[in-house]
């Protein structure tokens, strides 16, 4: 009897990662490229944060936000909010699972990714899994120019996502930054 071959999502999925973790640390525009194919190909999670989930299981580079967005946008910000009302169709087929970190209380602060155009928003997602979430400070109405995402550790230690920093380029003047200990 012919030995047969199963694929299963999870195998592929796992030798994705694999194929991603061998990927030199320089080969960020093939990634956001192999993301964007993806995004067009499949409709890849229309999700902003599982995109970020899954640049993060790739690689701890840096990350423009632009290139993980398949819409217009001017800014982002992250605020926190109550969870408010549970999912209706958790553990349906092919919907979320009702697990409790997924379905916290309505009065649980949760972090929300939200995107603004012209001063309306256009996007905003809640963020319900850890390797998603932003360190404090949370960002707020920051430009699409600046929107490049990096790893820092929150107070607990924890990977989160920040801010990458500004170049002291394009900081204050340099008259200023002595008045601020700089």
């Amino acid at each position: 009897m012919p030995a047969r071959l199963t694929v299963t999502l999870t195998g592929l999925v796992a030798g994705a990662m694999l194929l991603g973790a061998v990927v030199p640390a320089g080969a960020q525009a093939d990634r956001v490229a192999d993301m964007k194919a993806d995004m067009k190909a499949d409709k890849m999670a229309d999700s902003v944060v599982s995109r970020l989930v899954a640049w993060r299981a790739r690689t701890d580079q840096p990350v423009a936000l632009p290139a993980l967005t398949a819409f217009d946008w001017d800014s982002f910000s992250v605020v926190r909010t109550p969870a408010g009302m549970a999912m209706a169709n958790c553990n349906r087929d092919g919907f979320l699972p009702c697990d409790k970190d997924l379905q916290p209380s309505p009065d649980t602060l949760v972090q929300v990714l939200r995107f603004d155009r012209a001063g309306q928003p256009v996007y905003q997602e809640r963020i319900m899994v850890a390797s998603a979430q932003f360190s404090d400070p949370l960002p707020h109405a920051v430009p699409r120019t600046r929107a490049t995402l990096v790893t820092c550790a929150d107070d607990a230690g924890q990977r989160r996502w920040c801010l990458q920093p500004q170049s002291p380029a394009h900081g204050a003047p340099s008259a200023l930054r002595s008045l601020d200990g700089g």
